[in-house]
């Protein structure tokens, strides 16, 4: 686009964003959308990466037809009361949406979109690696990248107020420009493992699964799902780039993100969808139940077989499912699910799973639903809070966001949240690593371990600390 076709567009869509600024008496969203050539996405997440560094994220759907990239951010939401945070999080959106003026939108992936997350449990102590992370934070960017479908476009936001000048938008200009001319980002060649690993005692956390399986056979719990954290010590500062685009490479059936801040990046590849928004319709998945991957085909299918019918993850998986589709009833009309789980293969794990959708009930909305559904009984348990305070009790250790709802909505409130598991909080030169597992009543300490270890798997390759 000419830059003095740039200016005029620009210029009309400034006054109409005065225009709405003195109408509601408070500054508004202005957004315009322009469709782009095919750009590197990888590349545009690096992009002046001194400037935008601290003010970056990262979203993409599984099977990556639909892809995010979002730089720098010109309105910042945070939730105090974490008794009211999803509420808190939904009216400040709908207010901000609904005076918003948006040209060139031709989809609801174009335009303002609202990316954050929140944290697993905003009561428990933040601990200093998540001091970047605030139990609730949501961000509208500066700039965003779309890809959807194969077409590609660039979406720039700014809050007007009605009295603001018409600004000379030559950053917008040079932006254009520079995504036409984006060469391919290029992992970096150095394989070396990082200097060093470090978990919490095995022993420690086995003891953990011990108690946790007899609170359970007692009567006291249906379920629980504890975590553990693995932290690696690298020779030098983690490349969130370089993470990123070994999980597009390797994990290709998860939803891979990353949400920078100042000093740090959370980044995973997770196979967990939480809901989806979309038209009428809610669209979720119960993902519990959890076996690795054969060296053959025929051993493939075999521990496949296995997992289908073996009555511990069977039991652990439609503990989730009822949980799930009970909440699923207080939102949707109607709700569907099939009868028995089918299988989900990743790259290093399979899984049980079973998708679950309703016709949504007027007035829903999704972060109603996502209020609802965290944490599902795949990441916190049953009954929920003596779950979640057993959770506290045993794990000696503050998820942070992972096992939390991590998204993104539009102006229509549509949109989709994942749950941050297969993850890895980067600060500097050290990688925490997080994995958990479903405990039940005859858990067995040692097999619950090796499932974590299995979990740890995508992101230490992505980290090459795979041995």
């Amino acid at each position: 686009m000419a830059y003095s076709k740039l200016s005029t567009n620009m210029y009309s869509i400034m006054e109409k964003g005065q225009r709405q600024a003195r109408l509601f008496g408070k500054q508004v969203l202005v957004s315009s959308v322009f469709e782009i050539d095919k750009t590197d996405l990888p590349a545009f997440f690096s992009y002046k990466k001194r400037m935008y560094r601290g003010n970056r994220f990262f979203w993409s759907e599984p099977g990556r037809a639909l892809t995010y990239v979002g730089l720098g951010s010109v309105f910042t939401l945070e939730a105090n009361d974490p008794e009211n945070r999803f509420q808190y999080v939904d009216s400040i959106w709908q207010e901000l949406a609904a005076s918003a003026v948006v040209e060139g939108k031709s989809s609801p992936y174009t335009g303002p979109i609202l990316f954050g997350g929140f944290s697993f449990d905003p009561y428990r102590a933040q601990s200093e690696k998540w001091s970047d992370f605030a139990h609730t934070s949501f961000a509208v960017p500066k700039y965003m990248v779309t890809a959807h479908d194969g077409k590609f476009y660039l979406t720039s936001n700014r809050l007007v107020q009605a009295d603001d000048a018409v600004l000379d938008d030559e950053e917008l200009a040079q932006m254009l420009s520079d995504l036409q001319q984006l060469a391919p980002l290029q992992a970096e060649q150095d394989t070396d493992c990082p200097a060093m690993k470090e978990e919490i005692v095995p022993s420690d956390w086995m003891e953990a699964v011990r108690e946790a399986a007899l609170s359970i056979r007692e009567g006291q719990l249906e379920k629980v799902v504890l975590a553990r954290s693995l932290m690696l010590q690298g020779k030098e500062a983690f490349s969130s780039e370089s993470v990123l685009l070994s999980l597009l490479e390797e994990q290709l059936n998860t939803y891979v993100f990353a949400i920078d801040k100042e000093n740090s990046c959370f980044i995973g590849a997770t196979p967990e969808r939480l809901i989806k928004h979309q038209q009428q319709q809610l669209l979720t998945l119960s993902l519990a139940g959890t076996i690795g991957r054969g060296g053959s085909p025929t051993e493939d299918e075999e521990l496949a077989s296995f997992l289908s019918n073996d009555v511990k993850n069977l039991h652990e998986h439609k503990l989730a499912v009822d949980m799930i589709k009970s909440a699923m009833q207080e939102l949707c009309l109607q709700v569907d699910a099939p009868n028995a789980p089918i299988i989900r293969k990743l790259k290093d794990i399979q899984h049980l799973a079973t998708p679950i959708s309703g016709v949504i009930k007027q007035g829903v909305t999704l972060l109603q639903a996502v209020e609802a559904l965290h944490p599902t009984p795949a990441l916190g348990g049953m009954p929920r809070e003596e779950a979640i305070e057993a959770i506290r009790r045993l794990e000696h250790m503050d998820r942070g966001w992972y096992a939390a709802p991590i998204g993104w909505m539009n102006t229509e409130l549509e949109g989709e949240f994942a749950v941050a598991i297969r993850s890895a909080l980067l600060l500097e030169a050290k990688a925490y690593l997080f994995a958990g597992c479903g405990i039940v009543g005859d858990s067995d300490p040692l097999s619950e371990y090796k499932e974590t270890a299995l979990k740890f798997r995508p992101m230490l390759q992505a980290l090459r600390a795979l041995e």
